[in-house]
């Protein structure tokens, strides 16, 4: 009698799938006080109807770990996370000396790191495409490359060129030979940056907002990079929280406290032991405490410029915020075990576990609001104050209620390191709301500018639906279109989606209309949209462009990008829903280091110039992010940056000609230029060099 055989698919499949990760890195596994809770487990969400299965490598719908290690010219065989044996012990158990579980932490830490900016944003994370955002497979890339092993060096980086995060491993710094640790002889161990959780986060981040948040990585004011390097520190900083068993095990240590250094305080020990330091990479209390010891008292943004240095007083008033919050969610539980603290005593199990709980959620939560604040910010040339603003905007649209006042524990954290807030009259969380826009700025009705992007609305797709046909028998990018039949990929029709979106909103801007066609709709979004002979530094539509007669544009039209246009759903701790259409304009402009040449470029004059017209010594960049309510087509907020701010323009060259990361540039010459491109094409290898 024949047995039927079930596949696979005909069982239910586990809810999660599980990892073994380290929970720090390797050098927390050879230290008494750490090993027993350096061997962790992450749990991701196992792979749904609506996206592809997990392949070796691994590899699915968001990332493909390569790995190919060039310094021995050899692949390493792929890990397949779907093999029994692997799925019946959460897979490869942590080893320094596999490359399989090399490959399987930086996949799990990564898709961790990624589930974590998908539940604050409220939408699928996407990876910057090519730097032109039309054409097929330009927009977005599909997945991003990880190579665990891709550089001897003691470095790792996002890098923006390749879409890839590149880690590298090298050897250790010999300890002198009179150390305990190391005999005389030992030429040191070998460090791979992959192992290091908080490393792998810190990357990752640097990729999730380079996609959100395009022009990110350019280096436009000392804030630019510095932010980049905070926000991929705050990032791998709060996800250690995350850990139940770590965060007991050393808030049992430290007797209740987080103003203490500690594991979950600091980032990349084992990197920072290996390049010769004596504790962390970089510890978050490291500011903090300088700054009680210091005689001058707590120190100033002011006082520094270099990217890591200038973005640790982000990360100090970040985790300083956090810090407070999570004392103020805990007092109560401290005044009720007071007399048992009095006496010196152990703190109990059950009062660890309660405040482990507590500290999970006030990082989970500070962690969301950082996370969120990316779509409030203007699309270019962000400053510390700005972020702020955003931080406080964001909370305010999903919170309005602050009861344990979260708002003004971070206001203080700023404030009292000097972080500037730029255009506003006092640092109260009200007062730091990006302001909705006037009704008397606009001519016509307040009513007009709903009616305005009312009808774009009608024309837009604003949610995910299989099968569905795009409007005006509009076909989606072949290059996000599915290549094997029926098979139903949701990331990939979010991808589909958005790039209609942005092309929609695109040929909307650009069309004539007798509402837009008019100066207060420049001056409401901040970039040129009608030709004006007495700015012709602008980038235009020229005479000779083939798209010129496609659109019907008229030559010497502003050009417009239109880098983002993705719905964002999002639902607070008591139900509070906003949906909202998050778009983000950009502009730019032709830049000269030269006076004399920056004023013929404002007067068009091309002759002049001669091939410096085509070649700028930069491109200044001006913009707008704006918010759209679903729910009624509302106008909620202009996030602007003016591409006509000419003291902006002055900074920026200030800051490129003065002291461009660190090093001084003087004038136009190719040395600056080709300085200047190489930094540009890969800022994170560039600032990371210098992380030890």
């Amino acid at each position: 009698m024949a047995v039927e055989r079930l596949t696979s698919d005909d069982y239910p499949h586990p809810p999660m799938r599980r990892l073994r990760v380290y929970a720090f890195d390797p050098q927390a596994s050879i230290e008494l006080d750490s090993a027993v809770i350096n061997d962790a487990v992450i749990a991701l969400p196992w792979e749904s109807a609506w996206e592809d299965p997990l392949e070796i490598g691994p590899v699915n719908d968001y990332v493909e770990v390569i790995d190919y290690d060039p310094a021995c010219g050899v692949f390493y065989a792929p890990v397949d996370l779907n093999h029994p044996v692997l799925l019946a012990q959460d897979g490869l158990p942590p080893s320094e000396g596999r490359p399989q579980f090399h490959q399987q932490m930086v996949f799990a830490v990564v898709m961790r790191t990624i589930r974590t900016f998908e539940r604050a944003l409220g939408r699928p994370v996407l990876w910057a495409g090519a730097p032109d955002f039309r054409g097929p497979d330009r927009n977005f890339t599909k997945r991003l490359r990880i190579y665990p092993h891709a550089l001897r060096e003691a470095n790792a980086y996002y890098s923006p060129a390749k879409r890839a995060l590149l880690f590298g491993y090298f050897k250790a710094q010999a300890a002198p030979a009179s150390a305990d640790a190391v005999t005389a002889g030992d030429d040191g161990h070998w460090v791979f940056t992959c192992l290091s959780q908080d490393i792998v986060a810190h990357e990752t981040t640097h990729a999730i907002l380079h996609g959100v948040y395009r022009r990110s990585v350019n280096a436009s004011n000392v804030d630019s990079l510095a932010f980049h390097e905070a926000f991929a520190d705050i990032v791998a900083l709060l996800q250690h929280f995350s850990l139940t068993q770590v965060v007991e095990h050393q808030i049992s240590r430290s007797r209740g406290s987080l103003r203490v250094g500690n594991l979950l305080t600091g980032l990349a020990s084992q990197f920072g032991h290996a390049t010769g330091r004596q504790g962390a990479l970089r510890y978050a209390l490291e500011t903090i405490a300088a700054e009680g010891a210091a005689s001058s008292g707590i120190a100033m943004l002011a006082d520094t410029h270099e990217p890591h240095a200038r973005g640790g007083i982000l990360v100090a008033a970040i985790f300083d915020a956090f810090v407070t919050i999570y004392e103020r969610r805990t007092a109560d539980l401290f005044r009720i075990a007071g007399a048992q603290l009095a006496g010196g005593g152990v703190l109990s199990p059950d009062l660890v576990a309660r405040l482990a709980d507590e500290a999970a959620k006030a990082a989970d939560h500070v962690l969301r609001m950082c996370v969120r604040a990316l779509d409030y910010l203007p699309p270019v040339d962000t400053r510390f104050g700005e972020y702020l603003r955003a931080i406080i905007t964001a909370d305010n649209d999903l919170v309005a209620d602050d009861p344990m006042r979260y708002r003004v524990a971070m206001v203080e954290a700023f404030r009292k390191r000097g972080i500037a807030v730029p255009g506003s009259i006092s640092m109260a969380p009200d007062s730091l709301l990006w302001e909705d826009p006037d009704p008397r700025d606009w001519p016509a009705a307040p009513e007009a500018l709903t009616e305005l992007f009312g009808d774009l609305l009608s024309t837009l797709i604003l949610d995910a639906q299989f099968g569905r046909r795009f409007p005006g028998g509009a076909r989606p990018n072949p290059a996000y279109v599915p290549q094997t039949g029926s098979r139903r990929n949701l990331r990939e029709l979010a991808m589909q989606i958005t790039d209609y979106n942005q092309a929609r909103f695109h040929d909307w801007l650009n069309t004539a209309s007798d509402a837009r066609d008019r100066p207060e709709w420049e001056a409401l979004l901040g970039i040129k949209l009608l030709p004006d002979p007495a700015d012709r530094a602008i980038n235009t539509w020229e005479a000779d462009d083939p798209e010129v007669k496609a659109n019907r544009r008229t030559a010497g039209m502003p050009r417009v990008e239109v880098h983002s246009a993705r719905v964002a759903r999002r639902t607070g701790p008591d139900g509070q829903d906003v949906q909202q259409l998050v778009v983000q304009l950009l502009q730019k402009r032709r830049g000269y280091f030269s006076d004399a040449d920056q004023a013929l470029a404002t007067a068009g004059d091309r002759a002049a110039l001669g091939d410096r017209w085509a070649r700028p010594d930069f491109w200044f960049r001006g913009g707008a992010t704006i918010h759209i309510d679903l729910r009624d087509g509302r106008l909620r907020r202009v996030i602007r940056k003016r591409i006509d701010n000419d003291r902006r323009l002055a900074e920026e060259r200030a800051f490129l000609t003065g002291n461009a990361m660190g090093r001084a540039v003087r004038g136009a010459d190719a040395g600056t230029a080709a300085a200047a491109a190489s930094v540009a094409a890969e800022p994170f290898a560039f600032v990371h060099r210098n992380m030890e």
